[in-house]
């Protein structure tokens, strides 16, 4: 797939799971710094949490809920790298995806 600055998350998920996407990414909206409330959930492109609030763990949780029921329509890499591009969650790719694998495999 193919994103850019533009892209939101819910492109690298399956449509017909986009109203559990939509769940997950209002679920977090409390915690995001700077939130436009007037942004539909599924056209979102930045999320900028507030880690005093949220462990980025719950957002890797949520995401990786998502991929068990086969809505991720990306490669775990993938994903790793438009949010490091997308979130502060982690400072680098490489400790994201490291991050989301070690999840994946304690959970899955």
């Amino acid at each position: 797939m193919n994103y850019n600055q533009d892209t939101p998350l819910s492109a690298l998920f399956r449509v017909n799971h986009h109203e559990e996407l939509r769940k997950r990414i209002e679920s977090w909206r409390p915690y995001l710094i700077g939130d436009d409330p007037a942004i539909d959930a599924l056209a979102m492109i930045r999320f900028e949490f507030d880690k005093k609030r949220i462990y980025s763990n719950r957002v890797y949780y949520d995401l990786l809920d998502l991929d068990a029921l086969g809505a991720l329509q990306v490669s775990l890499s993938q994903m790793a790298r438009y949010l490091s591009e997308h979130s502060n969650l982690s400072n680098s790719y490489t400790a994201l995806y490291q991050q989301l694998k070690h999840y994946r495999q304690e959970c899955y």
